[in-house]
């Protein structure tokens, strides 16, 4: 590490030492007094050498940077401060623990104190414990085979598993795929509760602790409360898959316990749960709905309608291809498609506003040059579904229907504010009241539409009682159309005063109330009254 002299500034002695995760240096401010600031760098100098002797050995990836543990404990050191140690996560095993306090201390040669004591009591315990089973063994002569150590640790284990998936996991363009992206992502999540421990640990004990730390629900590291229980249940089932990764890979020395498969995978419930369960699924009444059609522009509009016709997903609403479009002038249109993730063919009867809203976007995606065939493309010519630069889902679809939100809730202030895809919860409800559980299956593209998975096999679904159901739905549904206006396709005048403020201008305008008193009532400027209801001229006298 470079030496340089204390360099002294009106907030005292400073020094950048070291390097973040994110780039950059820490800068420690070390107090006024220059022996003490010496004393003080001393000791951060010996933290540092820690935290890239880590690195050297393997035990933490990357180049040398402050990780949240030692970063609390220099910064400590810098204000002067007893040096207490944090718990590396809230999962480091409590040996584990009590031998990295104490390990610092002799490296420090300065004493150390634990920043959680009752954690460190119990992995004091657990060492002696240890201590004193090794020695009746030693005593009888038997049992003294100890796990040797591999070098290999668990973090290391899950970032190469992290790196074979996103070898594999790859689309036809070479990005990552969207079911690799979310594998990444609970890999991550997993790394921030195990503790990094070397593999030869990970005995039968070792490795059901591992499952047990998902199975007790601890609390998230974003919201604070227990995860939830489908969450859980995720991360134990990928932790099971990249242990059996382990199993046959080449590369770690580990191999499945005794037992491996008695491992108990299921989380713990919470009575908070069993209400969650009980819930009714949220959706839209037909009353919220026509308010939505009244609200939304003509491309918001269009989502509407794929999501309450066709049962639409943001997903399958942004990857809509042109090619899916059968639209016809004379007879039934319709959309034809097959659901890649249920491996399942689609088909849609469009109702008469749906089948106009699609000719709409295909006459505006005329006057958007790209070289996909997605029909539904951003003002920037990008698809609404897309992956960003990072490999993540854009939220062009979300975004697009929040800023719909925002504008009824500003006339509506109680409008419940449900997601997108409550929009294919609502049509499959209504679906399911109108025609049963066989053609609300079918209407949602899943793989079987009863009981009997096998059913699948030997016939063919009844489409005609799902276009009799959509037609049915349809006709329940005119009051949501008729909310559109007479020209639903028309892009109309932005306004920021909402539409039932817009409705009461235009209304007395009608009524020849003098624009001054109009913008009094309604709490705007005269300018926004003569923008939104020009004064029509007078016809000259003959």
């Amino acid at each position: 590490m470079r030496s340089t002299n204390l360099k002294r500034t009106k907030r005292g002695y400073v020094r950048n030492l070291g390097r973040l995760p994110q780039g950059g240096q820490p800068k420690f401010y070390l107090g006024h007094d220059r022996v003490e600031a010496a004393r003080r760098l001393e000791l951060l100098v010996a933290l540092w050498q820690v935290v890239e002797d880590l690195h050297a050995s393997g035990r933490r990836p990357g180049p040398p940077a402050w990780d949240p543990s030692h970063l609390e404990v220099a910064k400590a050191v810098a204000r002067g401060e007893p040096l207490k140690v944090p718990r590396d996560g809230d999962y480091e095993w409590p040996e584990t623990y009590y031998r990295r306090v104490n390990e610092l201390a002799l490296r420090l040669g300065t004493p150390v104190e634990p920043a959680n004591r009752r954690t460190y009591e119990v992995g004091k315990e657990d060492n002696l414990d240890g201590i004193g089973d090794y020695r009746a063994k030693l005593g009888t002569g038997i049992g003294t085979d100890r796990p040797v150590l591999t070098g290999q640790t668990l973090h290391q284990a899950l970032r190469a598993y992290q790196h074979s998936i996103e070898r594999e996991y790859r689309d036809a363009d070479g990005t990552i795929s969207d079911n690799g992206k979310t594998k990444v992502t609970q890999i991550r999540t997993i790394l921030g509760y195990v503790p990094d421990i070397d593999l030869a640990e990970l005995d039968y004990q070792g490795t059901d602790e591992l499952f047990g730390i998902f199975r007790r629900r601890p609390p998230s590291k974003r919201y604070g409360r227990p995860m939830a229980r489908k969450s859980c249940t995720n991360y134990i089932g990928e932790l099971g898959r990249f242990l059996r990764w382990l199993h046959l890979s080449g590369e770690f020395q580990w191999r499945k316990p005794e037992d491996f498969e008695h491992i108990r995978r299921n989380p713990r419930e919470l009575d908070e749960d069993t209400e969650k369960e009980a819930a009714d699924v949220p959706i839209w009444t037909v009353a919220q709905l026509r308010i939505l059609n009244e609200y939304a522009t003509p491309i918001e509009r269009v989502f509407l309608l794929l999501g309450l016709n066709c049962a639409y997903g943001a997903d399958q609403a942004g990857r809509l291809r042109i090619g899916h479009l059968h639209l016809k002038d004379e007879g039934l249109s319709y959309i034809r498609r097959v659901r890649r993730k249920k491996k399942t063919r689609s088909i849609h009867l469009l109702w008469r506003q749906t089948a106009d809203g699609l000719r709409w976007a295909l006459e505006r995606r005329k006057s958007q040059p790209s070289d996909s065939d997605i029909l539904l493309l951003t003002e920037k010519n990008l698809p609404y579904w897309r992956k960003t630069k990072g490999g993540n889902r854009s939220n062009a679809i979300p975004r697009l229907w929040d800023d719909l939100l925002k504008r009824v809730l500003r006339d509506h202030p109680n409008f419940p504010r449900l997601p997108f895809n409550s929009l294919r919860d609502t049509s499959a409800d209504m679906i399911r009241r109108l025609a049963g559980e066989e053609v609300a299956s079918l209407h949602l593209a899943h793989k079987h539409q009863s009981k009997d998975e096998n059913l699948g096999r030997y016939t063919n679904p009844v489409r005609k009682r799902h276009f009799r159901a959509l037609r049915r739905l349809e006709r329940k549904l005119e009051s949501v159309f008729l909310a559109a206006g007479e020209a639903p396709w028309s892009q109309r005048p932005k306004t920021y005063m909402g539409i039932i403020k817009t409705k009461r201008l235009l209304e007395l305008r009608e009524q020849g109330v003098p624009p001054r008193q109009i913008a009094e009532e309604l709490g705007i400027s005269v300018a926004s009254v003569h923008r939104i209801a020009p004064t029509r001229q007078r016809k000259p006298r003959a």
